[in-house]
């Protein structure tokens, strides 16, 4: 059955895929030709979703799905996962965070009622990963300038 250490793992080699090293707003600006099959909203994380899901899709990693995801249902939850963290990794979109905050909000908010625990679980989780995700993506960011220079060079 699909876990969390799988789908860590899994989002980890899939977010960046093909990820030109150009920020969405200069793809869009350049009219390259994914911002425009994306309709100019989260250029570069639609495109490694596209791509790496593809690829994941291929008849040679068959067994690694039958692995990840041995159900129906495993492999629906699997992808809506793996679309929300990749997506979540475009911070600059502000109706994408408008649309995490709610989910907070629905999540934790102690007034808000569940239809049942199973939903309420999934919820908090998703949102949770969804941050992590976020903060993962930029934590190289805050490393010691003698840290990146050492490792980067």
């Amino acid at each position: 059955m699909f876990d969390s250490h799988h789908f860590s793992l899994s989002t980890s080699l899939l977010t960046d895929v093909d990820h030109s090293g150009v920020s969405n707003a200069q793809l869009v600006k350049e009219g390259v030709g994914i911002a425009k099959m994306y309709g100019e909203r989260s250029v570069a994380e639609q495109n490694s979703l596209d791509l790496s899901w593809d690829l994941l899709m291929r008849p040679d990693f068959m067994a690694l799905r039958a692995y990840l995801f041995p159900t129906q249902a495993d492999l629906q939850r699997f992808r809506e996962l793996v679309v929300n963290s990749v997506m979540a990794t475009d911070i600059v979109d502000a109706s994408l965070k408008q649309l995490r905050n709610d989910r907070w909000k629905k999540a934790f908010d102690v007034d808000h009622v569940d239809e049942n625990e199973r939903d309420s679980v999934n919820r908090k989780a998703t949102i949770c990963i969804e941050h992590i995700i976020q903060a993962s993506d930029i934590s190289h960011t805050m490393q010691h300038w003698h840290v990146y220079r050492k490792v980067n060079s």
